[in-house]
Formats: structure tokens, sequence, C-alpha cells
């Protein structure tokens, strides 16, 4: 049996009366089939409608809808246990118009980015996708990437055809050899009725394509057309784009991170990219200076570790710093192991918990770790003349290097 799909005829129409023909159970739960539906079923890039299945004083959710064709029925899946409905009841269907008209907007204004870049610059979308945070396409332009200029561009077009509030009609044939008499963007043959989606008029839309979702009766009803960001994907170029109510929460909460942002900077938003680009210069050179104090500070502790050396006999050397980094600790056990022989050195980074274990290859370090490490809450590995450990807490790494140390004496 076919469903009647009214939303085909009216997309605004949001609540139906209709009578139960089929009922099948899903993981539990009722799934009906009526004869008419207002409900949209997923398919053609659209999630499908929610909203509610009602009998007498009994209501219940329809979290999705899915059909079998475009021409075969359409089952309603619903929270309700299985055995609730039955064939031949009458129950009133309603959909949840915000969603639905929510996705209204981002189908047609997809539509209608994806038009701008193929009159534009021959791009031909080959990959659509709406998620909750955004929408992406697929454009592809013979392995070249869009400029930012071009992305501006095809957003300004895009926007003027929205606020333009032109008509959009949609045109069903009874083939696809039929559909052929639009201009569609796009063409993919395929078996049975065929309906396309016009943006404008004839001789010259703004946008045509074969689509079986909903859309607005015209394109003021999208809003705004908002793109994102455009990545490299597989030769093409992937574009994050938001439309109508979607990308008007976007930019409120954009503005409103920028607004505290500059906030915090006592600034204008416009003084934002001046003001930032100082502050890299700051940073930049407080990183060359901070290198160059950990430089003369390595130097400077190498030399005094080598007296200290020198002075006692012991198998082990413990070293700790919370002044220089892990890395740069490393740098300085590998400078003071390679005037060292017959000594195991342990340096310790205090602010990581990370120790540094150091040999000419007596002491071999990476079996001392993978041996001991783990009894004081530690893991880590390494080769034999260097190893690593790493701890909970400082407290867990120095008794493990008190262990090693007494190991070795």
């Amino acid at each position: 049996m076919t469903t009647e799909r009214i939303y085909r005829t009216d997309q605004y129409q949001t609540e139906c009366v209709t009578e139960i023909v089929n009922v099948k159970e899903i993981r539990g739960f009722d799934a009906i089939e009526c004869r008419r539906s207002v409900f949209y079923p997923e398919g053609g890039g659209q999630p499908s409608d929610t909203g509610t299945v009602s009998s007498g004083d009994r209501k219940f959710l329809v979290t999705s809808a899915h059909d079998e064709g475009l021409e075969g029925p359409v089952w309603h899946y619903t929270d309700a246990p299985s055995g609730t409905f039955s064939p031949g009841e009458e129950v009133a269907l309603s959909i949840d118009w915000d969603s639905r008209f929510v996705n209204m907007q981002r189908h047609l204004g997809e539509h209608m980015l994806s038009g701008a870049f193929n009159n534009l610059y021959g791009g031909i979308n080959k990959g659509f996708h709406m998620g909750e945070d955004y929408i992406t396409i697929d454009i592809d332009l013979g392995g070249r990437m869009l400029t930012d200029e071009e992305l501006e561009h095809a957003q300004k077009d895009v926007n003027e055809a929205v606020w333009a509030d032109l008509p959009v009609s949609v045109n069903w044939f009874d083939d696809y050899e039929s559909s052929l008499a639009l201009p569609v963007r796009k063409q993919v043959p395929h078996e049975g009725r065929v309906s396309v989606v016009m943006v404008g008029s004839m001789p010259e839309p703004y946008d045509c394509i074969a689509c079986c979702g909903t859309h607005p009766s015209s394109t003021g009803q999208v809003g705004l057309v908002n793109i994102y960001k455009c990545e490299p994907n597989k030769g093409m170029n992937r574009v994050f784009f938001d439309c109508g109510r979607r990308a008007l929460e976007r930019l409120r909460a954009d503005s409103g991170e920028l607004t505290d942002i500059a906030r915090r900077y006592s600034c204008k938003t416009t003084d934002l990219p001046s003001r930032l680009d100082r502050d890299a210069e700051t940073i930049s050179s407080l990183k060359g200076r901070l290198a160059s104090l950990a430089s003369y500070v390595s130097e400077a502790e190498k030399t005094a570790i080598l007296e200290d050396i020198n002075k006692e006999d012991a198998p082990v050397y413990a070293y700790q710093t919370d002044i220089l980094s892990t890395d740069e600790l490393l740098k300085l056990g590998f400078a003071v192991s390679g005037e060292t022989s017959g000594r195991l050195l342990l340096f310790m980074q205090t602010e990581t918990a990370t120790c540094l274990l150091f040999s000419s290859g007596e002491a071999k370090c990476g079996k001392i770790v993978k041996e001991n490490a783990s009894a004081y809450n530690g893991r880590g590995g390494g080769r034999d003349d260097n190893a690593r450990a790493v701890f909970s807490d400082i407290r867990d790494m120095k008794n493990f290097a008190n262990a090693v140390s007494k190991m070795l004496e």
C-alpha cells in the first residue's frame, strides 16, 4: 500500500487524523503504517520528522519515520510498547514543527548554496550531510580549491537570492526523461516519478534540482546562509555552513564569545586582530628569552652536577628540578652522561613526576624501569642507555629513586 504523503502537497500541515493499516514490532516497540501521514521519512540527506501519535487519551512519541521507496508505505517508529496499536485504529499524527521548519530552511539553503557554486564556478556537489552542528557539502572543481574571495562571493550571492524572497516550487514528473524539461543542475537518472525543486522562475531559475525533501515556499524563509569554513577533502572542497535558525544561533554564540574576549582585552572587537598580533610578538620574544635562560641554567647545572659527581664515588647520582622542563632535563642528562661513566643518573622533574635514567651501559635503564616502576605506581620504558618513568605523584617518584639507589649500592 502507498501512504498518502501530505507533506508533498502541503509542507506546512502539521497534524492529521488517519487510520492504521499495519503494525510491526521494532525492538519491542510498535511501528505503524497509516493511510495518510504528515511525517517526512528520512531520505535525501534530510532527517525524518519527529512528533507524536495519539489515540484517545493515549499519546506516544514518534521517534522517526522511514519509508520503503518513494511510492511505498511510511512507517512511524514509536515508543509505544509492542501490542499498543492495532490495524483499523484511528489515530492523530502530529509533527514537531520547529524541527521540521529548521530542516526545511537547511535543506533549501543547501540547494541554493550548491547552486551558487555551480553557477559561479562550475562546481559539482558530490556529497551532502546535514549534521547537528553544521551542514557540509563537497564541491568538486576538478581538484582546484576555492579561494576565500570565491567563498565570500558565493555567500553574498546566495544571501541576495534569499532576501529576494524568490518563489520555490516542486514539480512532479512521471519519469526521469520528462524531468529534463527543466534545467536540472545535477542529472541523476532513476526509475519512477521524479520531483524537481525549482528556486525562482523559468526561464532562468536560480536553482533547479531533483529532490524529495521538504522546503519553504519562498527563499526569504531561509533567513540567511552562513559559511563557516572550507577544507580540502579527497580532492574536493568540503564547505561547512548552516542556514536559518541554526545559523543565527551559531552567529549569536560566536558574537557573544567575541564580545567576551574583547572585554577581557579591554578593547573593541574590531581591535582584537591587532591586539592578538601584538601578544603573539610578545610571546615569541618571551619564548626566545626563556630558551636562552634555560640554556644558561642547564649549562650552570651541568657544571655543578659534574663537580658533585667527581666528589663522590657512589654508583647512583640523583638530581631533581622544577625549573627545567622534561625536554630540557633530557638534554641536560645526555650532556652529563656523555662526560661520566660507570654511574646511573636519576634526573627527576618534580612538576611532572617524571624520572629520567641515564647510563653508560653498566646499568640497564630500560630494564630497571620495566622491573621496578610499576611497584611505585609508575609506567615507562626505554633503552639500556636511557629510559623514562612517569609516576602518579612526587612521593612515588622519590620512593622509586631511593629503591633503585639501594638496589645498586
